[in-house]
């Protein structure tokens, strides 16, 4: 078996979004399957802790601030902040003791930010093999997403400036590992990782399946739907609204709108304001488990405007039997190749969609097995030899 050290920005419990959830899963999945795993995590200070039996080295942040901490930080910081990490010499010598003591067959970098693109220069002239995953565009776009008021087309001119290192240190890398198609393709496509081979994995999502759904609101013609995550206008969720508005009243009537997260603070009152004035049912719940969340629909919808790479809720929602109305964007229609009937470009395909479902026209097929964690471990397993 391998020595591996799992390289990333924070590790549990300093958690920031699913990038940290799935960095714990995959380092305790491989070390379940006989690898010897040790995590490198920055953070706020320097210590040595475990987590379920995984050595965490955390290493206190080598530049101006920690990314996981970046709140009411000024835009000329967090400039600097960018410069810095596309290739952080400061970290170094932090890196290179790690390397040294631990003595890592591999590397995987699963989170990159705070950690630098350098950690992969340093390693491959340790003879040490290095693998990369790809989790969002963090390498490409200082903002991490590729989307000012609607997804970038190409790199600015600013981001290509900002990423030229982190471009350059990228052909030290010796497998490329997206969570989709999609974020991989948008890296290859702008010439980074030009040494690498190439794969897709994706993320371990699936716990605890049901075989049927807890909630059935057809019986009593009370449908639920919902939404599930961070509420911000890149995540599109006013396309519901819209949808809803253009329902027939008959279909409107048995509908409510149950919106779950927090966010934006001006978006959230734009959208209560809609809500009220165009009438819909709409119930705002703010941070609940998700998974009691997902049980209290009968059709979940993911409207992100932005390229997301992956879709986590996706999944989440099909393992509790819950079908997924999505847009498609980024990642997502990859993650529901067999339900392309449940996927929209604009307000009124989604407008449709939600009419037959509730109809009764429109049947989910929940097929699970590329996300079942035995699979996607089976997949990293044979990479790593």
């Amino acid at each position: 078996m391998k020595r591996i050290l799992v390289a990333c920005r924070g590790y549990y419990p300093d958690v920031a979004g699913g990038g940290e959830i799935s960095t714990k899963s995959l380092s305790e999945q491989l070390s379940n399957i006989g690898h010897d795993v040790e995590v490198l995590a920055v953070s706020d200070s320097d210590y040595k802790d475990k987590i379920n039996n995984i050595t965490v080295n955390r290493l206190k942040h080598s530049n101006l601030y920690w990314s996981m901490k970046n709140k009411g930080i000024s835009k000329s910081k967090k400039i600097a902040w960018h410069i810095v990490d596309s290739n952080n010499v400061f970290f170094a010598k932090k890196i290179i003791k790690v390397l040294d003591e631990f003595k890592p067959d591999i590397l995987i970098t699963s989170t990159i930010e705070d950690v630098s693109s350098l950690v992969w220069k340093i390693a491959k002239k340790k003879g040490i093999r290095v693998i990369h995953i790809l989790r969002s565009y963090s390498l490409l776009c200082t903002n991490a997403n590729m989307y000012k008021e609607d997804n970038c087309g190409s790199q600015c001119v600013v981001c290509k400036g900002m990423t030229l290192l982190k471009r350059a240190n990228s052909k030290y890398v010796d497998d490329v590992v997206g969570i989709s198609d999609f974020v991989l393709n948008e890296h290859i496509k702008n010439d980074y990782f030009c040494n690498a081979n190439r794969h897709v994995i994706y993320n371990i999502c699936l716990e605890d399946v049901l075989t049927e759904r807890v909630h059935d609101g057809f019986k009593r013609q009370e449908i639920k739907i919902g939404y599930l995550g961070r509420i911000h206008k890149t995540k599109g969720i006013d396309l519901i609204f819209n949808a809803l508005k253009i329902l027939p009243i008959e279909i409107n009537k048995v509908i409510e709108l149950k919106i779950a997260g927090d966010g934006d603070e001006d978006y959230i009152s734009y959208l209560t304001d809609y809500a009220t004035n165009e009438n819909l049912n709409v119930n705002f719940l703010g941070n609940v488990p998700a998974n009691d969340f997902l049980d209290s629909l009968d059709l979940l919808i993911v409207p992100s405007k932005w390229n997301e790479p992956f879709g986590r809720v996706i999944i989440e929602s099909m393992a509790r039997k819950v079908p997924v109305a999505a847009k498609k964007s980024g990642g997502i229609p990859e993650l529901l190749s067999c339900n392309q009937g449940f996927l929209f470009d604009d307000v009124e395909q989604l407008s449709s969609i939600i009419q037959s479902y509730v109809e009764g026209k429109l049947i989910f097929e929940f097929n699970l097995n590329e996300f079942k964690t035995e699979n996607i471990v089976s997949k990293w397993n044979s990479l790593l030899f």
